[in-house]
């Protein structure tokens, strides 16, 4: 069994759609907790998510995003046969996708998110890394917005988000990008 995470109820297939891979896919996932980190809108500038032994780890980006993103949010859950979905697709292991549309088996509605996922957290289904005031932390964070920056060609960006929290970060990468080092 996979899962589909989706702000959008009563869905009865999953089309596929273009997001950042440029190219449409239904996107699933084995673990459904992981895949409730997906049940609100957010992208690589919010968060670090990957999976340690199998279980979801979240790493905030800035301080109280964690809660901005998922507090109040609504989402459903949607199981989908394994069928079809291929895996290496992506650069993200965990994630899978398929080409083709995609009949829904079951829909669960997840009415708040927020707290189901502290519940996981709770239970140890799921590690919450918050944002913290640290040279380690920061070198963490600091090297994979560089990354983002550069590979999602926002170095010169116009993001006032972006701006707010990694303003200093641009600067600096838009002032070593200028060839004056060359």
């Amino acid at each position: 069994m996979l899962y589909h995470i989706s702000k959008t109820s009563g869905l009865k297939a999953l089309k596929p759609q273009v997001s950042t891979h440029k190219k449409a896919y239904v996107y699933a996932i084995e673990n459904p907790v992981t895949g409730l980190l997906f049940g609100a809108p957010h992208d690589d500038f919010d968060f670090i998510i990957s999976e340690e032994n199998r279980k979801p780890v979240i790493t905030e980006c800035y301080p109280d995003v964690f809660r901005l993103i998922f507090d109040g949010k609504k989402c459903s859950v949607y199981e989908v046969s394994e069928n079809g979905f291929m895996r290496g697709k992506t650069t993200w292991d965990p994630e899978l996708v398929s080409e083709n549309e995609v009949p829904v088996i079951s829909e669960t509605i997840v009415d708040d998110l927020y707290s189901r996922l502290l519940d996981e957290e709770a239970k140890g289904n799921l590690i919450i890394r918050r944002y913290e005031d640290t040279a380690e932390y920061k070198s963490l964070i600091a090297e994979h917005i560089v990354d983002r920056l550069v590979r999602f060609d926002a170095v010169y960006t116009e993001s006032e988000r972006l701006k707010k929290h990694y303003g200093k970060i641009i600067d600096a990468l838009q002032n070593i990008m200028d060839g004056h080092l060359l």
